[in-house]
């Protein structure tokens, strides 16, 4: 996409110089600077070029001001000097009110063009320092938190190094062997190798450092009190890009109190078996016993109905059921699947003017309603990212219908939202919008996490997809090429332009505007008639 240059002034002359040695620009025009600001709030503009043909003092000055407004403040700004009788002291005067290059009435077109070109360039690089610095920020921010949970859980954290060193310790190592790190190392030694004399144990970490893959043993320690403690580890190594092992981390639980319970049921069954035995003739007693467990059973067959309703309120039905009957449910790829973002904007104003508990109560009322709208269109919910909405559609059941109804979703939930403003938030001037943008192509499907699962999708369409929401406007749904060319002989589209992806490659946008006159019921453009069913249908 060409770089977008606002020429701000009314000198015929000048304008045409600029208009023909900036064809490969994007020109706007504007003849007042004190219109400015309101443009630029409207407008997406890279460069600013002010031609100032008199009252340069009053002119200039008023870029001081600009200079403070949000939409303004980073926007490269070249001056123009015009006028008839300018003086020495202009340019000094243009820098210092924010301007970031000045030029005189004497300028040919190959310098003129050069000027332009720096600017723009330093303007690209300066947005991508602060996009990198956010991103840096976010993940400094996102490990801060990681280490923070690992330092106050109960349990033990090791981290090690790829030779297996240890590196760092959370406090419940400490609390668990009741030694520092720097006492451990000395006594036991600096790496796992070192500290561990159990040859099982040896050999389960050499089969992680070899399949790349997590372990676990127990095994029994002496604490530094002269505690004997058995406890359950699970070593997992952390893979690099490359294939290669950066670290290990080691998860420790105390399962002594597990471990004595066990022993304990364990002799208690001995006891029973060998009273059982002795005392065959006690029926009564038995049947007494045969009822408790009878009772237990039927409270753990209750439980067990609690937990599966529970996880078929996590995990897609295909998905429970398989984790039902395997015990594990394996990644699955997907050649075609049609992911949506939405997402609300200026969430963060709307948060600073309403209480929370009122905040949260309207958020969870749209995304319930979203709910109830993705499921009308066979369409699954991946999650919620705070103010964000995630849902795909083509899996867990794989069907070729899923780019036009997930389309056809996204028109809803733009309208749903638009016709759904909560009444204490128009008291206040606020309202609720969101941009949708939506991306067809593979994704790979899974359960993560070994505790509190969790259904998610991967691969270069999911970051598609949000870099499609990302690029929309508001109450708009914004698709890519690729979705355009499923849904394009059912809805009217827009063609909005290129942009470039992470990879460097050029993809088309479209806006949806709503399905084609030959397929609705009503004026609204939303509502398919039963043209469009039966062909739906037959797909």
């Amino acid at each position: 996409m060409s770089s977008r240059i606002l020429i701000v002034g009314n000198d015929t002359e000048y304008y045409e110089l600029l208009s023909n040695c900036c064809t490969k620009y994007d020109i706007l025009t504007l003849k007042s600077i004190h219109s400015l600001s309101e443009f630029v709030s409207s407008q997406k503009v890279d460069l600013i070029l002010s031609i100032i043909s008199d009252n340069f003092f009053q002119e200039v000055t008023l870029f001081e001001q600009l200079k403070q407004q949000e939409g303004l403040r980073d926007i490269p700004i070249i001056v123009i000097d015009n006028s008839p009788f300018p003086i020495p002291n202009n340019s000094r005067l243009a820098f210092q009110s924010g301007a970031s290059d000045y030029i005189g009435n004497k300028c040919d077109e190959i310098e003129l063009l050069s000027r332009i070109e720096n600017q723009l360039k330093q303007f690209s690089r300066w947005n991508e320092m602060v996009i990198e610095n956010n991103n840096r920020q976010e993940t400094l921010n996102l490990m801060d938190k990681l280490f923070l949970l690992m330092d106050r859980a109960d349990n033990s954290f090791i981290i090690f190094d790829a030779k297996g060193e240890i590196e760092w310790v959370n406090e419940g190592f400490n609390r668990l062997y009741g030694y520092t790190l720097d006492e451990f190392k000395r006594k036991f030694g600096r790496s796992i190798f070192e500290a561990s004399k159990n040859p099982e144990i040896i050999a389960k970490v050499e089969h992680c450092v070899k399949t790349k893959k997590s372990v676990n043993y127990v095994a029994e320690c002496l604490t530094h009190s002269g505690e004997f403690k058995w406890i359950q580890t699970t070593f997992t190594p952390i893979v690099s890009a490359d294939g290669s092992i950066d670290k290990f981390i080691a998860i420790e639980t105390d399962i002594t109190k597990l471990k004595e319970a066990e022993e304990a049921l364990n002799q208690k069954n001995e006891y029973m078996i060998a009273l059982t035995n002795h005392l065959k003739s006690s029926n009564s007693l038995l049947e007494e016993q045969q009822k408790e467990i009878n009772t237990k059973n039927l409270a753990l067959d209750e439980e067990r109905r609690k937990a599966d309703k529970l996880l078929l309120n996590i995990l897609p039905f295909e998905v429970w059921r398989q984790l039902k009957s395997k015990g594990e449910v394996k990644p699955r790829s997907y050649k075609l699947a049609t992911v949506l973002f939405l997402d609300f904007v200026n969430f963060s104003n709307i948060a600073k003017e309403l209480a929370p508990k009122d905040l949260i109560s309207i958020l969870d009322s749209y995304f319930k309603a979203f709910d109830d709208i993705v499921d009308k269109y066979y369409i699954e919910k991946i999650k919620t990212i705070g103010d964000a909405y995630m849902c795909v559609g083509g899996l867990p059941l794989s069907n070729r219908s899923n780019p036009i109804d997930v389309v056809l979703a996204g028109l809803e939930l733009q309208q749903y939202v638009k016709n759904s403003q909560p009444a204490e938030c128009l008291a206040l001037g606020l309202e609720w919008q969101c941009r949708i943008g939506i991306h067809s192509g593979d994704v790979i499907a899974g359960v993560v996490g070994k505790k509190k699962f969790i259904y998610d999708i991967w691969g270069t369409t999911v970051n598609l997809a949000a870099r499609m929401q990302a690029e929309g406007e508001l109450g708009r749904v914004n698709i890519s090429e690729a979705t355009y060319g499923y849904v394009s002989d059912f809805f009217e589209c827009e063609h909005r332009g290129k942009i470039k992806t992470k990879g460097g490659e050029l993809v088309d946008m479209y806006f949806v505007n709503r399905l084609k006159p030959e397929y609705i019921v009503d004026e609204t453009g939303l509502i398919p008639n039963e043209l469009f069913n039966k062909m739906m249908n037959s797909l």
